[in-house]
């Protein structure tokens, strides 16, 4: 099949054809092989292909392959859009599985992908005075439900935007140039399962191509989607024969993903990059879970806490994976929703908990059961670093401060993202007990932070209930801010 025969320029990016003037070109299947949807409109393709034009003329479009008119040799003009060089794999923008870059601790509220913010104060303004500006620019949140946003190339050329329902089981495409959000119809393998993982067990993996993959926990197993945005398509494989019982997670060059069947038996699914299943590992006996939390790994161990133990996975001296479970000790609670897990300076990962005996909260370290420090105080943490009250600190969150006291603090951040040695987080009033607070369902005044170690930089305000909830992601060259309760998200451009 070619142009000179039927008329059709097979690339790289799709089937391509002449339009009926023979000045341009139309996009007419997929890289894929899908038929382009009707409801892209020539401006949607414009973006998401990042297409040439002829210059002067913005409504003639050519394959992002060419530099020249096939059929007038005259140079094109490239897009003025910039494609994004790092995807965004949510909840915390992680690397994507077949990324190069050396691993690092995962599971954290941490990203490689270089966030700050390119506005600042001007240098007799206050540093708060950017909290009531208006933002960057705005986008509508997807139909009502709790999502999650995905930003790499679905069968695109530059950078597309993608939201999961996870609960729904829905997918959703951003068609940049109409500005409105699209449902993504299954093609192959049925409809994606529902998830009913909660906020704070929920992760997914992520591989990157032309045609990127995304990696979920289901109701069926590992599910396994290719979204092909062009056509508005997906295609579905479930991995597995049970439901998710916790998040996915690529960890010593596989994916591993916990299922637990009507037995109670934990099963570690685990499969390669090209989709090779390994042999299963298998849990002695079934447990109870409980409520899950995100899976945190570093070194030679994956641990899964849980409200009743540490689910865990270590890799053996010989190379192999032993499964083991780990009960709490004794009057032990851990407490997840005051972030995530501290990673210490030597590698350590601690879960804060709290003792219903002695009536007190510690940290315990995670790997083993009985290895814990008291605290005076719950710390709200990101990873590294950790909070008390407004205050960021490195330290370890059992630390007291060695100067200085904000124990009278009215204020409080949770740290939603870091990068590098930038925080970003969001600010709220805490007037009684930071435990009542992160329970109550009241509508509540808060502002979005940014904190590099130099200043902090308060760039938004808003009012919605539980405005921890408030997840982040960037999305060409653009951090965006979405909360499930409110209608649309403000965006501000990044740092080049």
């Amino acid at each position: 099949m070619d142009h000179k025969t039927t008329g059709e320029w097979l690339l790289q990016s799709g089937v391509w054809i002449a339009d009926e003037a023979r000045s341009g070109m139309q996009f007419e299947r997929s890289a894929a092989g899908k038929a382009v949807s009707p409801r892209l409109t020539s401006d949607d393709i414009g973006q998401l292909m990042r297409t040439p034009r002829l210059p002067g003329d913005a409504t003639v479009q050519f394959p992002p392959e060419f530099h020249f008119s096939p059929f007038t040799g005259a140079t094109l003009q490239a897009p003025t859009t910039a494609g994004q060089a790092s995807a965004w794999l949510p909840p915390f923008g992680a690397r994507p599985l077949n990324s190069s870059a050396m691993p690092g601790a995962t599971g954290l509220r941490q990203t490689a992908v270089p966030i700050k913010l390119a506005r600042s104060p001007a240098r007799d303004e206050p540093a708060d005075s950017l909290a009531n500006a208006d933002p960057d620019a705005t986008m509508p949140t997807p139909p009502p439900g709790e999502h999650a946003f995905f930003s790499a190339r679905f069968g695109t050329t530059g950078a597309a935007l993608l939201a999961l329902d996870a609960r729904k089981g829905s997918l959703y495409g951003w068609l940049p140039g109409s500005q409105h959000w699209l449902a993504l119809e299954s093609s192959q393998g049925g409809l994606l399962s529902e998830c009913l993982l909660g906020e704070t067990a929920w992760r997914a993996e992520l591989a990157t191509g032309w045609n990127s993959r995304l990696y979920l926990p289901s109701g069926h197993g590992l599910a396994c989607i290719t979204p092909d945005l062009p056509s508005l398509s997906y295609q579905v494989e479930h991995f597995g024969d049970a439901p998710s019982a916790a998040a996915p997670v690529w960890f010593q060059g596989r994916l591993w993903a916990p299922l637990q069947g009507p037995d109670g038996v934990i099963r570690f699914l685990n499969l390669d990059a090209q989709h090779a299943l390994g042999a299963e590992v298998v849990l002695d006996g079934a447990v109870s879970l409980g409520r899950v939390s995100a899976p945190v790994a570093y070194g030679r161990s994956v641990i899964w806490p849980c409200e009743h133990g540490q689910l865990r996975l270590q890799q053996r001296q010989d190379g192999g994976m032993a499964a083991s479970w780990m009960p709490w000790p004794a009057g032990l609670q851990p407490q997840f929703d005051f972030g995530c897990p501290y990673l210490s300076r030597d590698g350590d990962l601690w879960q804060l908990c709290f003792d219903v005996v002695a009536d007190r909260y510690l940290y315990l370290k995670l790997g083993t059961q009985g290895e814990t420090v008291e605290a005076m105080e719950p710390r709200l943490c990101s990873g590294s670093f950790n909070y008390r009250f407004s205050t960021k600190l490195k330290t370890a969150p059992w630390l007291e401060l060695e100067r200085g006291n904000d124990g009278g603090s009215s204020k409080s951040v949770m740290p939603l993202l870091e990068a590098g040695e930038t925080v970003l987080g969001v600010r709220f009033e805490t007037r009684s007990s930071l435990d009542s607070v992160l329970r109550s369902e009241e509508r509540m005044y808060a502002q979005l932070l940014q904190d590099d170690g130099v200043r902090e930089l308060p760039f938004h305000a808003f009012s919605v209930a539980e405005p921890w909830r408030m997840r982040l992601f960037a999305h060409q060259g653009t951090l965006w801010a979405y909360h499930p309760l409110l209608n649309r998200m403000d965006g501000w451009k990044l740092q080049a």
